[in-house]
């Protein structure tokens, strides 16, 4: 039997969880909770699920009562002692040392297991069809009613009149006011995920072509297939025969391909078409959950999933480059009038016999928007994906520090994507190259491409992923007289780098984003911002490693991948035609420099899902929630004080046992400002923002001192979580099995 060292050995064994556990959760959850006749004269109001833009100032009146809605998800939620039995259940799926590790379950015996108990969905169901509500279908794993029915319907049975909204031009809807439901359902029900047509935003950024001159010195290099095989070492193993062959990547997405062809042009030009088995299939995933063909997300259209077919494309094509002989599945569902299309692919998934290991997504939105409601549903999802063995990788966010931004300056303060901030997924995020803002010695990319348009020579030394005008590294670059905040920072005179037409790219927060969970549960008391009664997750007991703070919550990202979009020079070439828009793509065809380029944690997400997927073949199992080994790798490296051989700005002399790339210099600080802010409670105040004069200032967790938000540092820290990925090396550690 293998042995591991004692410091992995530590960060891998939660509580051991016995069988008799599960018959015991089982006797809790069968218990009816429900226990008192429903008075609608007794109500509960639902908390935090009201969307800041739901403000007089966008208000348009009351939609049409006929206002369709056809696949809404009334959320259950698990009793306290249940959700305590499941979470110490999955922690034993992935102990080496428990009886049950890697005994996967089942969706429909998650719900037997741990859901509510039938006569309390029943109740349910019979109430919902009372308000006249037609009732669609209830998920296995007991955590999803879906019904459909009006705007109207919505209005009588939990008293949120939605409304029309116009916000930055655009026609919304959403519910007005929190939901309410009889107090009797109160210990069942969560509420509804979502009663707006508010969607998520894809997590990449067009690549940057402003700035030469003031931060790539001139220089600009784009990444293939054959760059990130030889930066990050997937080399050895696809030397070795490891190339992702019978895995399969599922890219969840709420669009088809523009064109399929796109992927195998990508894989032709790049030299990944000499591996065989690689396969691109478009699947629209039946099962419980509403699931209609999204047709293409054009570039150039106007629904709400308009140009997603360009994430679609970054997808998979950089999921083939790190897995080449693996199956990419694009999975996806139409965005319903209020739902992401993409979670109802992800849930019929889960309910097949055989669900697929790696899933990587790409998009988010923060917290202290989504909803507690929302946020339950996304936290209950990714958890029945790691009882079954499903590795679930999620783009960290390409806001800096500020995920409500959504990449603008921040108003919102400090606060993460709930998307990707659950205890039960690998949050993902994103650095830059730093060769230049470093200085740092050395050739790192060839003048001319070689075989496959392969520049790159080495690894390359690393810095947080920030594009903003706040980032310390580019106001060293920019030097004196300019400072990092207060009337001469770099933030208060864009002008003296970028024509005022462009000057918002150097002030938007966009960047790599991490920072604390702070609002996954409770109401805040200012819309959109990480306050009131705000709660982040609890910090999950595999997150123990040099550099996490003693914060007592969950923190993101935990690891990384580059995903700049040329800010310092270097972003990633995508192969999309779609022509539509203004932004439209030409065929790609030879040199990839002609073809679009991008970044963002959208990019390095399906990366690392590829590294997965390599794990999955060399080891013939798959792992679930793989943060359970990596940070317990990451500590048998980094030990109490960091691994200096490890630190990343060595570059090429980095040392050549590593697992990760620990990024030290740098930070993902971004712009803010202090301007009232809407919502119900609006607030004059900064947030999280030391401006200490002029107009703009930094994310900093104190107003009144400067304390970025956040710098990198030795071992884990808020800007790249454990560090970058030597493939070859994750790959080849003892992934621990059962002794």
């Amino acid at each position: 039997m293998k042995r591991f060292p004692s410091t992995l050995v530590c960060a891998l064994l939660p509580l051991t969880v016995s069988l008799s556990l599960v018959a015991s959760a089982t006797g809790q959850t069968q218990t009816a909770r429900i226990v008192r006749p429903i008075d609608d004269a007794q109500r509960v109001i639902l908390a935090g699920n009201t969307r800041s833009e739901a403000i007089a100032a966008n208000d348009r009146g009351i939609a049409d009562a006929a206002t369709p809605l056809s696949a809404l998800q009334l959320v259950l939620q698990r009793s306290p002692a249940a959700e305590k039995a499941f979470g110490q259940y999955i922690a034993g799926l992935h102990d080496p040392a428990s009886p049950t590790f890697h005994q996967w379950l089942s969706n429909e015996k998650i719900g037997a297991l741990f859901g509510p108990a039938p006569e309390d969905i029943d109740v349910v169901k019979d109430w919902l069809t009372s308000e006249g509500f037609k009732i669609n279908s209830v998920s296995p794993d007991a955590t999803v009613i879906e019904f459909s029915g009006t705007a109207g319907q919505v209005a009588n049975a939990f008293h949120a009149p939605l409304h029309n909204l116009s916000v930055n031009g655009k026609a919304h809807l959403a519910n007005y006011n929190d939901p309410e439901i009889p107090a009797a359902l109160a210990p069942v029900v969560a509420g509804v995920a979502k009663l707006n047509d508010f969607m998520p935003h894809a997590q990449n950024v067009r690549r940057d072509t402003g700035r030469k001159g003031v931060a790539t010195g001139g220089f600009v290099a784009y990444l293939g297939a054959a760059d990130l095989a030889t930066i990050y070492n997937f080399n050895p193993l696809f030397k070795a025969g490891i190339t992702g062959k019978g895995q399969t990547i599922v890219l969840i997405e709420d669009t088809n391909q523009y064109s399929a062809g796109d992927w195998a042009t990508f894989r032709k030009v790049l030299g990944l078409d000499i591996y065989p088995f690689g396969t691109l299939t478009q699947v629209n995933p039946t099962g419980s959950n509403t699931c209609k063909n999204p047709g293409v997300g054009l570039n150039g259209g106007t629904g709400e999933n308009a140009g997603d077919d360009i994430e679609a494309a970054i997808d998979v094509d950089w999921s083939t480059a790190a897995a080449p002989n693996a199956a990419i599945v694009n999975a996806a569902c139409a965005d319903t009038e209020t739902q992401f299309g993409g979670f109802f692919a992800l849930a019929n998934l889960l309910e097949e016999r055989n669900p697929p290991p790696v899933v990587s997504i790409s998009y988010g939105e923060a917290e202290a928007q989504n909803g507690t409601a929302e946020n339950l549903y996304i936290y209950q999802l990714y958890e029945s994906a790691a009882a079954e063995g499903v590795s679930v990788f999620v783009s960290s966010g390409d806001e800096d520090a500020s995920s409500a931004a959504n990449g603008n300056v921040s108003t919102y303060g400090i606060g993460v994507s709930g998307w990707t901030s659950t205890p039960y997924n690998i949050s993902v995020g994103g650095t830059d190259f730093g060769y230049i803002p470093l200085g740092t010695p050395g050739t790192y990319f060839n003048s001319t491409n070689g075989p496959n348009f392969q520049s790159a020579v080495s690894y390359i030394p690393e810095i947080p992923w920030n594009d903003s005008c706040a980032g310390s590294l580019f106001v060293s670059y920019v030097g004196a007289p300019f400072t990092t905040y207060g009337p001469d920072s770099a933030c208060n005179n864009v002008l003296d780098f970028l024509p005022e037409a462009e000057e918002g790219a150097l002030l938007n927060a966009v960047g790599g984003s991490g920072g604390p969970s702070g609002c996954a549960i409770g109401n805040p008391t200012s819309a959109g911002i990480v306050s009131g009664s705000c709660r982040g997750y609890a910090k999950p007991y595999w997150q123990n490693l040099v550099g996490v703070p003693d914060d007592g919550v969950r923190d993101i990202p935990d690891v990384s991948l580059f995903a700049s979009n040329g800010f310092w020079g270097d972003y990633y070439a995508v192969c999309i035609s779609d022509p539509t828009g203004d932004s439209g793509f030409t065929p790609c065809s030879g040199d990839p420099s002609t073809w679009a380029g991008f970044g963002g944690t959208s990019v390095s997400s399906p990366i690392w899902a590829g590294i997965q997927a390599l794990v999955n073949q060399k080891t013939g199992q798959r792992w679930g929630n793989s943060n359970t080994v990596l940070y317990g790798l990451a500590a048998n490296e980094y030990g109490r004080f960091g691994n200096a051989s490890c630190n990343s700005s060595l570059g090429n002399a980095i040392g050549r046992y590593c697992l990760f790339n620990d990024v030290t210099q740098g930070d993902n600080v971004g712009a803010c400002q202090a301007v009232v802010t809407g919502g119900k409670h609006p607030s004059s105040t900064a947030t999280n923002c030391f401006i200490d004069g002029g107009t703009y200032g930094v994310l900093s967790t104190s107003n009144f001192a400067p304390r970025p938000a956040y710098s990198a540092g030795v071992g884990w820290d808020f800007t790249s979580g454990i560090g970058t990925a030597n493939a070859a090396n994750i790959v080849n550690a003892n992934w621990p099995v059962p002794w």
